[in-house]
């Protein structure tokens, strides 16, 4: 049924005559006459009785004038309620991220967008790295901080795409107590998925040959359970830097681990126009050193906002 028909009736039913229902809406006569005769013949009986002293609603006009005027609050208001959705939309992120990922990176991150953006509600969730990038592929997510290692000739400072960004690279280091690390005995990993366990099981475990293999879980996991004696693991150096210069934890010397990227990736189609020009800009904190060691208590801050707009 044609809402401008509705609106016509309601308007000609408050009115004393056409004309003056023609004046009010700014249309023709005839064009407030076709649209109560479409209404008519669409419901099957007369709306309003016409004539020289003015017009007066039949009793088939009083019954619908209730429906009309129903029909076009409940329009009204389902519009107000999109607008404010469409609104609201445009300044919140649902974002995921690895566990490991939600302790150590997350926290800069959001502190970074929330400068950037104040007004931006994020909504976050955890998941491993292929469930985060099949959430966002299908929309289910915003954006999501993945993580996995480089590869040796890979460039950091590859062109990026419009739907992705490196945020910071990490070193991977195999601790242990000092004990421990003298005679592993348990080599401790995390899930399946995660970068990790990946390193782990095929760059150490191939160098330090029979150890037996224990899944603890993720990152904390493995940090706890080798504070605790349990065997040695494959952590980010970022996870353990007050223990190692504490002398709580060692680091097992071995050829360096490949370096563990983390990008934020986001879908184009569920992001908000505003809120994906803004991580178009993000940056890393800084490069990774090219020579030595990073600061193992001095992790790299939270990204940044190019001035240039590349990042």
């Amino acid at each position: 049924m044609d809402v401008q028909r509705l609106e016509t009736f309601v308007v000609v039913a408050g009115s004393e005559s056409l004309a003056e229902a023609a004046d009010q809406l700014g249309y023709a006569r005839s064009t407030v006459t076709g649209h109560l005769q479409a209404l008519e013949r669409t419901l099957g009986a007369p709306l309003v009785e016409r004539g020289s002293s003015g017009n007066r609603l039949t009793k088939a006009g009083v019954r619908f004038l209730e429906y009309a005027t129903d029909i076009l609050d409940k329009l009204a208001k389902a519009q107000a309620a999109v607008a404010a959705a469409a609104e609201s939309s445009q300044n919140t992120l649902s974002v995921g991220a690895t566990a490991s990922l939600c302790t150590y990176r997350l926290p800069s991150l959001l502190r970074t967008l929330h400068r950037l953006m104040p007004n931006l509600d994020m909504q976050v969730s955890v998941g491993s790295v292929a469930e985060l990038r099949d959430q966002v592929s299908r929309g289910e997510l915003s954006a999501a901080l993945v993580n996995s290692a480089m590869a040796p000739a890979e460039s950091i400072r590859s062109p990026q795409e419009d739907n992705r960004r490196h945020l910071w690279t990490d070193r991977a280091v195999l601790i242990g107590t000092p004990e421990s690390a003298a005679r592993p005995r348990r080599l401790l990993i995390t899930a399946p998925g995660c970068v990790y366990r990946d390193l782990a099981e095929n760059e150490v475990l191939p160098r330090l040959g029979r150890l037996h293999v224990q899944q603890v879980g993720s990152v904390d996991g493995v940090k706890s359970s080798v504070l605790g004696g349990l065997g040695v693991g494959v952590v980010p150096a970022i996870a353990v830097g007050p223990q190692l210069e504490s002398g709580q934890l060692v680091e097992i010397p071995l050829p360096p681990l490949p370096p563990v990227v983390t990008e934020l990736i986001w879908n184009t189609e569920v992001t908000p126009p505003n809120v994906s020009r803004h991580l178009q800009r993000l940056r890393p904190p800084q490069a990774l050193p090219r020579t030595g060691r990073a600061p193992l208590a001095s992790p790299a801050g939270p990204p940044v906002e190019s001035a240039s707009g590349a990042a």
